[in-house]
């Protein structure tokens, strides 16, 4: 099943690749600890029949992103998304983002 949610902000989606090009998908996975990852694969199975964009089984972050987006979405808040978070920098740049408001 493909991928259910997206990260669509370009400038969003460049801070999380700055973040998972930093060791950061290891990092989550060990700093959040396997048992809580899995149990965050297994609603998004309950919900949507698939883990979260990825196949590998027991307690593996595979992709920032879609954690990040799962819980951006409210569809799961995640501790694998707040632990992304609470990493990034600017992650929507005043001068090119879409929400901010032009006067």
């Amino acid at each position: 099943m493909p991928t259910s949610f997206w990260v669509t902000c370009p400038a969003l989606d460049r801070a999380i690749a700055r973040v998972e090009g930093a060791g950061g998908v290891r990092a989550a996975g060990e700093d959040v600890g396997a048992e809580r990852v899995a149990a965050v694969h297994e609603e998004h199975r309950s919900r949507f029949g698939s883990r979260v964009a990825g196949v590998r089984e027991g307690g593996y972050v595979k992709c920032l992103h879609a954690f990040t987006a799962l819980h951006l979405s409210g569809a799961i808040p995640n501790p694998v998304a707040e632990w992304t978070l609470e990493r990034l920098e600017k992650p929507y740049p005043e001068s090119v983002c879409c929400t901010s408001q032009e006067e």
